[in-house]
């Protein structure tokens, strides 16, 4: 199993001036003195557990890439970080009550994948998808990919396994994306 997962937390639709300021100060101004999301489960870096680190933030290590107006760009460990979301998500509720927020995250070796949204009270929804649905997928999106796929052996043909797997690879992460997009968009809408 892989060992970084990429998030990204976007905020969907417009927030209120209070929500727009909690994000700044709650959000931004954190990350822009430390990009490690530590500062968010621990007053004191030595205070730092690596159980409680994972219940609140989701991973043992997670740090913001990128931030900006808009979302937060994270790299975390082994797993998302719904939970360090839904703190974000929660905060920017007192504020604002119609607040929307997404996470779409992806481990990058693809054995799993998912999208979360967050309302006032948290989490709100959450689709994701192991390897082998990513593979299912993939496979589905491309004739090729189909022709290739021994159902017998439930692997690819051995004479066309090297060109099966390059494939794949080509394919894959435009396709997640997409279905990151599709879910998204989806799951936004039943927040209405």
């Amino acid at each position: 199993m892989a060992n970084h997962v990429s998030n990204y937390l976007s905020i969907e639709g417009e927030l209120n001036e209070a929500g727009k300021k909690v994000w700044q100060e709650f959000v931004l101004d954190r990350l822009d003195q430390d990009n490690y999301l530590t500062q968010f489960a621990f007053e004191n870096e030595d205070d730092y557990d690596r159980g409680e680190m994972c219940d609140k933030i989701g991973a043992k290590w997670a740090y913001a890439e990128d931030h900006h107006e808009d979302g937060v760009s994270v790299t975390s460990a082994w797993s998302p970080v719904g939970p360090w979301a839904e703190m974000v998500a929660k905060k920017l509720g007192e504020v604002d009550p119609d607040v929307n927020l997404s996470l779409t995250y992806e481990d990058e070796g693809l054995n799993f994948i998912g999208v979360c949204t967050y309302d006032k009270e948290g989490e709100d929804t959450d689709r994701g998808l192991d390897y082998e649905e990513i593979k299912e997928l993939v496979t589905g999106e491309s004739m090729q990919l189909q022709e290739w796929w021994d159902a017998d052996i439930e692997d690819w043909k051995e004479e066309h396994e090297e060109e099966a797997h390059d494939l794949f690879n080509d394919l894959a992460w435009e396709t997640v994306n997409d279905w990151q997009q599709e879910n998204k968009l989806w799951s936004i809408r039943d927040l209405d």
